[in-house]
């Protein structure tokens, strides 16, 4: 179930964390072309399952607790699993699929701007995390492959 945590005046980890994301994609340059590649299909259907996913999550999170052991509860913990679980193979499809244009681009940067505040909050994360390996393969997208 979803908690939430109270708001704290001042900048964040999560907002200074947003914002250097933010201010880093924009001061690379774009190699890619405005329209999308084959790679880019493949990889915008991800996207697309991805939201599909996330909004089905955050249903589950928001519908009121069943007690816990019946068979309600138990049909809603295991499709939340499901559900998280296919995010989760999603996001790991997604770190190997290059975006080849500008919407490509953007539809892995939507995605990022959605789980990173809360992975961040909720999670260890390494340099080896899914999340960060998202980042660092938009990154690379970005700049065409070069170290930064």
């Amino acid at each position: 179930m979803s908690q939430t945590t109270p708001h704290s005046p001042g900048l964040s980890r999560r907002g200074a964390l947003a914002s250097v994301l933010a201010v880093t994609a924009a001061a690379l340059p774009v190699m890619a072309s405005a329209a999308p590649s084959s790679e880019d299909a493949t990889m915008l259907a991800l996207c697309a399952e991805f939201w599909q996913l996330q909004n089905h999550i955050k249903t589950l999170d928001e519908a009121p607790p069943y007690t816990f052991g019946t068979p309600h509860q138990k049909r809603h913990e295991a499709a939340l699993e499901e559900a998280c679980h296919r995010q989760w193979e999603i996001l790991e499809q997604l770190v190997d699929t290059p975006a080849g244009s500008r919407r490509g681009q953007q539809a892995k940067a939507s995605i990022l701007q959605e789980i990173l505040p809360p992975s961040f909050d909720a999670f260890d994360l390494r340099f080896e995390s899914v999340e960060i390996q998202l980042v660092m393969s938009l990154l690379g997208d970005l700049t065409g492959g070069a170290q930064i």
